[in-house]
């Protein structure tokens, strides 16, 4: 009687899928919520902004599935090319006529009336794949000047570029993607910390420079000088978390996006979500991006190459320290910036782009995991057709005693499985 065979597991993480199709759901829910009043008033079709989000959730899966049907050490190839198109788009964006401008930031490039493309999204990305791979072949040199000089050039053309149209927190989280990555790869801890206490205090400067960006900080050191003004959104974005209570006011049922934050479905839907699932949706939602870091760098720490380790952490970083960002801005735990919530917020860039990341990360997973558990190699009687020496004592015969002595020859030691290394080439500081 044949013994039945379960078939073998897959090689993908689901678990990480599940996370992020729950992020995505969420999302859609929260961006009908938060946006179908004003697409009512605006274009008389409450689910205008729902159907669009869907369609680009719909694009976004389509490529997470191929991201992740293709090896990662493939996209070596589109590396390049895609760090030039996202550069060429950094520029195009601050060309009048153009680039699309709203609220005076000039961030779009229009494609159509319903399609636009935002550049620095597909940088987040883009610089992550061209680190990866470039510093993962200077592993051995990673603290010389041929490596750190022109990094610094590559991470002050990009942020520079970001920052004048203007967007700095934006800069903010594509200058974390790249210190991440540097540091993964192995970057001397003296050399990163003097250039990370500089860039530290470049963005001060920054942040103090400009007026507006000044009345931020004044803002949130102390949003109730001037509640009806500047502390406004501040305030009703607390108001917003405060008032759901533990189970929310109910999904559809808020009353804080009726004017009351700023940019509903898109900044500030984090509030929109403690307004109306209260402290369990927003616990849920923190839960659920905590979870898609654990897995993320569980995919690092099991990646079979270098490229795959800094890939991996690199995406990581991004989906969780934006997630971060946006949830402590609505929670007054840092000045405000114009981030969005990934997978939640309403924007065909940032989805898109944030899926096909995943879709990256499942790519590593895959090959990961088929590394791991490749199984030794075959004995080479079976592979020459000859048949197997019988071991043991199935053939009536003492087992015969390894040369030199009664104990066998101690197994050699294996490499240690991770990628990352646990110096770098050079001695750190």
């Amino acid at each position: 009687m044949k013994r039945l065979r379960l078939p073998a597991m897959t090689a993908y993480d689901l678990p990480l899928v599940a996370v992020v199709l729950a992020l995505v759901l969420i999302g859609l829910l929260m961006v009908y919520s938060a946006s179908g009043i004003r697409a009512l008033d605006t274009l008389d079709d409450p689910s205008y902004f729902l159907v669009q989000q869907s369609a680009w959730a719909v694009v976004g899966i389509a490529g997470m599935l191929v991201a992740a049907r293709i090896g990662h050490r493939r996209l070596r190839v589109i590396a390049l090319p895609l760090l030039l198109a996202s550069i060429a788009g950094l520029v195009l964006v601050l060309i009048p006529g153009i680039g699309t401008c709203a609220s005076g930031a000039c961030r779009w490039l229009r494609i159509s009336s319903f399609v636009g493309i935002q550049p620095s999204e597909a940088m987040k990305l883009a610089l992550i794949l061209y680190l990866a791979y470039w510093l993962a072949a200077r592993r051995e040199r990673i603290g010389a000047a041929s490596t750190t000089v022109p990094f610094l050039v590559l991470f002050a053309l990009v942020t520079g570029l970001v920052v004048a149209e203007p967007d700095l927190g934006t800069a903010i989280v594509i200058g974390l993607i790249a210190f991440v990555v540097w540091f993964a790869a192995g970057a001397r801890l003296v050399a990163f910390a003097a250039i990370g206490a500089l860039v530290v205090t470049a963005t001060a400067a920054l942040a103090i420079a400009q007026p507006y960006r000044l009345q931020r900080v004044l803002t949130f050191l102390d949003p109730w000088a001037d509640p009806r003004n500047t502390g406004f959104h501040t305030i009703q974005s607390l108001y917003g978390l405060a008032l759901g209570g533990p189970f929310g006011e109910g999904l559809g049922a808020g009353k804080e996006k009726f004017g009351f934050l700023p940019a509903p479905y898109t900044d500030s839907i984090f509030a929109v979500i403690g307004n109306e699932l209260g402290l369990v949706g927003t616990a849920a939602v923190i839960l659920l991006f905590l979870a898609l870091a654990f897995r993320g760098t569980r995919i690092a720490l099991r990646a079979p190459d270098a490229e795959g380790a800094l890939l991996a952490i690199g995406i990581t970083g991004w989906l969780a320290f934006q997630a971060w960002l946006n949830m402590a801005v609505v929670a007054s735990l840092v000045p405000m910036t114009g981030i969005t919530l990934p997978f939640i917020s309403y924007g065909g860039s940032s989805l898109c782009v944030g899926l096909f990341a995943v879709g990256i990360l499942l790519s590593v997973s895959r090959a990961g995991n088929v590394t791991r558990g490749a199984g030794p190699p075959r004995s080479p009687h079976k592979l020459a057709g000859l048949p197997r020496i019988a071991r043991g004592r199935g053939d009536g015969r003492p087992r015969a005693a390894p040369p030199g002595g009664g104990r066998s020859a101690p197994r050699a030691r294996r490499d240690h499985p991770l990628p990352l290394p646990r110096r770098a080439a050079r001695p750190r500081g």
